[in-house]
């Protein structure tokens, strides 16, 4: 018995492994099973649908960039990158620094490599090459589907008796009754039975053979390639539901809550807090002073957020005292606020007087975080100080100019308090514009003005000549490096100019009360230094007029502007607005930032940027208003157009005057419309008779003495298929019309109507020709009948 039972299960695995002799076995599976083995196949394939464009386009752009970039902005971004010649002074020593942290290295082109965008491009191809392999090393189990003849091991086609014995011979093999092996049963139960009933029921086998199946066509069974413990089996079903709420409905309204919390905490494209806008707003006055901005910046939420330690105190009272200059000691009360807004203004101050070497070592985590800071906060906080006041939509002056002014002290490192006296020296940024230059500190820059006679960077720049500069730089104490260096930073520092500024109301000779005045200037911007000059044309004239600077670069962006050394922790791009102000009054009365694109066509285009703003004028009255175009970045770069409008009052008298002035040139654009249709119509519909007129007068005549007991003319022809409709004018066409027969129905009426006109006419003419000749000779020419009156 044991043996019959071991030979058994030997002819069953036989019959498992798909031996020659016996049929292999035939799989029934579910599509979710055969289609989930296809789940890294169709991850990977979705991974690179997306992922093989995006590479190409990064790699293709780097590419070309470096095959046919533009050359003048990678020369000017070198340019600007460049190390200084002499590293003797403090300017020199801070850039040579500054170069060698920023300087191209292997280590840093590997972090460039791997950080950003780059880093999830690496990481997903990984993810496919991991996907990759693990799809050519895995096996798939082959499925086969239900065959009868394989079952049975009997031909195509075979009669019954051929099946018939197949299956005695495999019922003695694997018959329950004759062999008791578990998987003798199941293969004897689920395939030998269920073949044997196809091949011998003839519809069930013209069934199989005509759809592959005993029961018929089948609907297609679809499955999705996603792994079977995503459908819940093998146990997963908790699992899978957990996974659903949380990545399903947890987790969109985590996201969600954490989104409306942070638009309710922050405000603005610039991320800034609510908070702090609050606080700019508490600390705008109409009459700041630039000395004051520091303190306004300082009140930032950001820089509260800041954690402050008990080990700061010491370094910060340090840091004041070094800033005596500098800190307001008029106003004791701030020194007493919230200590990280002290502190925040004592780091801003710092940068600003050139002292971040002063700074404390527990204290250089905070500066480098004030400064990180400093462009988004100055942004938000000219936005706010630019809001408007009054009804009109004016901004305070005083205080936008004077952050305005802070933003340049920091970004070139002038103390506010070296600023106080710019405006008496009457040139442009005065000689604290010279301190932004390379190896010029204020001792040079006295000298500058004392032996060179040179009190502002622009009229460096002015100088014709390289020898004339060198000459007046040599003058201060610069050595020949350091004048080469100078030399080379010229060519990035702007000169702004408004060559031509008008002030006009559009189609009105004089500007009155709340009229909405548009202002058209060309803004031009100037970089590097003047060429050498006619000497007879510098002999004509003692002041000769503003030397066209040449051999300047164009600045596109922050990478193409030189560093700066002293301005730590603060990569920011050159901001320029442009601003009509009364001065008078403290007023802004409207503003503009330039994009990119204006202060790209200001640099290139030989008359500048074309910018228009548009404002409400003031109350009656004469004023004198400034258009200035101002720069956050640079010292001494500003521009200033003076205006002079006088604006009257608005009476009733001028309104009435605008009103019949906005008539008659209606009625003259209406008679010019109507001219040129009477022309028109004159060329296209013949000679142009004046009978014609007169049969139009005619009939209007007696259209107006007609039928008095009808309350219309109109009255009854409303069912006329050619009357014009009382909505458009027009005749009315049928919904089966086309447009162009309409049209030429139309046409057809109106020729009509033309020649009929031209009839009657004819018939008034001759009815008078026929009565003056038929009248007595002794009536005179005035007595008419009535009814030729008439006619």
């Amino acid at each position: 018995g044991s043996a019959g039972r071991t030979d058994s299960s030997l002819r069953a695995a036989d019959l498992l492994s798909g031996s020659s002799t016996h049929p292999r076995r035939m799989v029934q599976s579910d599509p979710t099973d055969a289609h989930g083995n296809l789940f890294p196949i169709f991850l990977l394939s979705l991974i690179q649908f997306f992922l093989v464009p995006i590479t190409l386009w990064r790699v293709g752009s780097w590419a070309i960039d470096a095959a046919y970039g533009d050359k003048e902005k990678k020369g000017a971004a070198a340019s600007a990158a460049a190390a200084p010649t002499d590293v003797s002074s403090e300017w020199g020593k801070a850039a040579a620094a500054r170069a060698a942290r920023n300087r191209p290295t292997a280590a840093r082109r590997l972090r460039a490599l791997f950080s950003g965008a780059n880093l999830w491009l690496l990481a997903f191809w990984a993810v496919s090459a991991a996907l990759a392999a693990y799809i050519a090393f895995s096996q798939v189990e082959e499925v086969e589907h239900f065959d009868p003849y394989k079952v049975l091991n009997v031909p195509v086609g075979a009669d019954a008796s051929v099946i018939k014995k197949a299956y005695r011979a495999l019922s003695l093999q694997y018959h329950p009754d004759k062999n008791p092996d578990p998987e003798a049963t199941k293969i004897f139960t689920e395939q030998i039975t269920p073949a044997y009933k196809t091949l011998t029921d003839d519809a069930a086998r013209e069934n199989y053979e005509k759809y592959g199946h005993p029961d018929g066509k089948q609907a297609p069974k679809l499955g999705v390639a996603l792994p079977q413990w995503m459908f819940g089996k093998d146990g997963t079903g908790p699992i899978v539901l957990i996974a659903l709420v949380a990545f399903g409905i947890l987790g969109p309204l985590f996201l969600a809550v954490c989104a409306i919390t942070r638009m309710n905490r922050y405000a603005g494209s610039n991320g800034v807090l609510r908070q702090t806008q609050y606080f700019f707003a508490r600390e705008l006055k109409p009459h700041m002073s630039a000395g004051k901005a520091a303190r306004v910046l300082s009140v930032a939420m950001e820089y509260v957020n800041i954690p402050y330690r008990s080990e700061h105190e010491e370094p910060i009272k340090k840091l004041l005292l070094s800033l005596k200059s500098e800190v307001d000691a008029k106003d004791p009360k701030f020194l007493k606020r919230h200590p990280a807004i002290v502190k925040a203004h004592a780091l801003l101050l710092a940068a600003a007087a050139r002292k971040t070497h002063e700074v404390d070592p527990a204290l250089r985590a905070d500066l480098r975080a004030v400064m990180k800071l400093f462009p988004t906060l100055f942004d938000e906080a000219t936005r706010v100080f630019l809001s408007p006041v009054n009804q009109i939509g004016y901004a305070f002056a005083k205080p936008a100019l004077s952050l305005l002014e802070f933003s340049q002290c920091v970004t070139q490192a002038v103390a506010p308090s070296a600023r106080k006296d710019e405006n008496k020296e009457g040139s442009e940024g005065g000689t604290v514009s010279l301190l932004q230059l390379p190896h010029v500190d204020e001792k040079a820059a006295l000298a500058l003005a004392r032996k060179g006679k040179v009190r502002g960077v622009g009229e460096l720049a002015s100088l014709a000549g390289a020898e004339k500069r060198a000459a007046a730089l040599a003058a201060a104490g610069l050595s020949a490096a350091q004048v080469s260096d100078v030399e080379a930073h010229l060519a990035f520092v702007p000169r702004a100019e408004i060559l031509e500024g008008t002030i006009e109301t559009d189609g009105e000779s004089q500007i009155v009360e709340l009229d909405v005045v548009t202002c058209t200037m060309n803004v031009k911007l100037s970089r590097g230094a003047a060429a050498v000059a006619d000497a007879a044309e510098g002999e004509k004239t003692e002041k000769p007029a503003r030397t066209p600077l040449v051999g300047g670069a164009v600045v596109r962006g922050k990478d193409d502007l030189p560093p700066l050394p002293f301005c730590e922790h603060c990569d920011r791009e050159e901001g320029w607005w442009i601003a009509i102000v009364d001065h008078a009054a403290n007023f802004i009365l409207a503003y503009r930032k330039l994009d990119k694109k204006a202060v790209l066509a200001a640099q290139r285009e030989p008359r500048g940027h074309v910018a228009e703003l548009k404002f409400n004028v003031p109350s009656a009255g004469a004023y004198a208003l400034s258009v200035m175009v101002l720069s956050d970045y640079w010292i001494g770069a500003d521009a200033r157009y003076a205006v002079k409008i006088k604006v009257g009052r608005r009476t009733p008298e001028l309104l009435e005057k605008r009103a019949a002035a906005a008539a008659g040139k209606t009625k003259e654009a209406a008679g010019k419309k109507k001219q040129a249709s009477a022309d028109k119509n004159a060329a296209s519909g013949g000679d142009g008779d004046v009978a014609e007129d007169a049969a139009a007068n005619a009939a209007e005549a007696e259209s107006s003495d007609g039928d008095s007991g009808s309350d219309s003319d109109d009255e009854g022809r409303e069912h006329d298929p050619d009357y014009p409709s009382e909505e458009t004018g027009t005749e009315e066409s049928s919904d089966e019309e086309t447009e162009e027969e309409f049209l030429k129905r139309g046409q057809r009426r109106r020729e009509e109507q033309a020649a009929q006109l031209k009839s009657d006419a004819a018939k008034i003419l001759a009815e008078n020709k026929e009565g003056a000749a038929a009248s007595p000779a002794g009536k005179s020419a005035g007595e008419v009948e009535p009814a030729a009156s008439a006619n």
